[in-house]
């Protein structure tokens, strides 16, 4: 049975939620206790006037539209505090507004003879806060979560970092051992030989034993003279450079002709610019070094029998060197790691001695002199290595 309307306004007068109750033409039919204090407008000013009068937002149809559709026989609509919040606008202390939820229902009375409506709006301020705050606070815990697996991640890579680097120590530690052992035993072996000959060696083994042994002290030389500029780098003292004008096509044959005994077992190219008059100035005994050292590894790296080409190429910036050869060639990962201190290319196709200073050697000489190297390469097809050098003037820099 509906309620009378005094019994009715009785009980939602001690309320504590706010509510009111309109006629089809929008006319102010109730209005709580707890609106009053709410909104500072007394029952006494607001009822019997159109609501839009003192609320003109409602006209919006995003309200008036769906409030129509209650006094249509619809079913009731609720205006949600997150779309919603302030479907009467009411302060709370301090300036702010209050955060609400409203529900609006179609209602019968008895004694009331029209349609009517019963909005009620309750105040979620708090329970809004609550939430956003936890929300935040939910938020910032995620974050922080995040923050501590980086943390964990950036421990882990260190670790395996530290891990890597003590696998490398101990690894140049045992191929220095075995570097420097290898020319010491075979020097030791042709002393031996020497001492026991007691002066009646022919003289073409003699001759023999003592290239033997001078190239074996130039191993020996090498390896201690890598591990001094590994040592000046680390420091960053570098190395002291003497510049002189040459010509890098002359320099290259005089390598390969210092290189002859090896030659002998790869095809050498030379596609020299012999015509060019270009000088640029250069450490010979460095730049020698570099060249070297990577045509050192076109041999290493390369089968017996394949073909190692070295070209000069000018142009008004300076002079590229280029060494290429039909090896084994480096995947992406090997050459992201070329020029690191002690790495070795170590695979089933290609696994060399050394102490895998060679080429970080080589990218700081060039980098002394202002150029710079770069390296293509492809598994099974070989590697290209190009050196740079800048037309440059003859000086001493360190």
């Amino acid at each position: 049975m509906p309620p009378s309307s005094q019994n009715f306004f009785s009980i939602l007068d001690h309320s504590p939620i706010g509510h009111f109750i309109l006629d089809r033409e929008l006319a102010v039919r109730y209005w709580n206790r707890c609106l009053e204090d709410w909104t500072g407008i007394t029952r006494r000013e607001i009822v019997g006037q159109n609501i839009l009068e003192r609320f003109p937002h409602l006209d919006d149809p995003k309200y008036r539209n769906r409030i129509e559709q209650v006094f249509s026989g619809g079913p009731p609509a609720t205006f949600s505090s997150q779309l919603h919040k302030h479907f009467l606008p009411a302060p709370l202390p301090g300036g702010k507004k209050r955060i609400q939820q409203t529900v609006v229902t179609p209602l019968t009375i008895i004694d009331a003879g029209s349609d009517l409506a019963l909005f009620s709006i309750q105040d979620v301020t708090s329970l809004t806060e609550a939430v956003n705050n936890h929300t935040k606070a939910l938020q910032q815990l995620t974050i922080e979560i995040e923050e501590r697996k980086q943390e964990v991640e950036r421990r882990k890579a260190a670790e395996e970092s530290l891990r890597e680097m003590d696998r490398m120590k101990n690894d140049f530690i045992s191929s220095a051992a075995h570097e420097l052992n290898n020319p010491l035993a075979t020097l030791l072996n042709y002393v031996q030989l020497f001492k026991m000959s007691k002066g009646d060696l022919p003289e073409e083994k003699r001759e023999a034993y003592l290239d033997k042994i001078i190239g074996n002290i130039n191993n020996l030389s090498r390896i201690v003279n890598d591990l001094l500029d590994i040592s000046r780098f680390e420091q960053g003292r570098g190395i002291v450079l003497t510049r002189e004008n040459r010509s890098p096509e002359k320099l290259i044959h005089e390598l390969i002709d210092h290189l002859e005994p090896l030659i002998k077992t790869h095809n050498f190219e030379l596609q020299l610019d012999e015509a060019s008059t270009n000088q640029t100035a250069f450490d010979p005994l460095r730049i020698r070094q570099v060249l070297e050292n990577v045509i050192n590894n076109a041999i290493k790296y390369s089968p017996t029998g394949t073909t190692i080409t070295i070209a000069s190429d000018w142009n008004d910036q300076g002079v590229t060197i280029s060494v290429i050869d039909q090896g084994v060639g480096m995947n992406e990962k090997q050459l992201a790691r070329v020029f690191d201190k002690f790495y070795r290319v170590d695979s089933s196709a290609a696994a060399v001695s050394g102490l895998g200073l060679g080429m970080n050697i080589v990218k700081q000489i060039v980098d002394q002199h202002d150029g710079h190297i770069e390296i293509n390469s492809t598994p099974d097809a070989g590697t290209t290595v190009s050196i740079f050098l800048p037309f440059a003037k003859a000086q001493y820099i360190i």
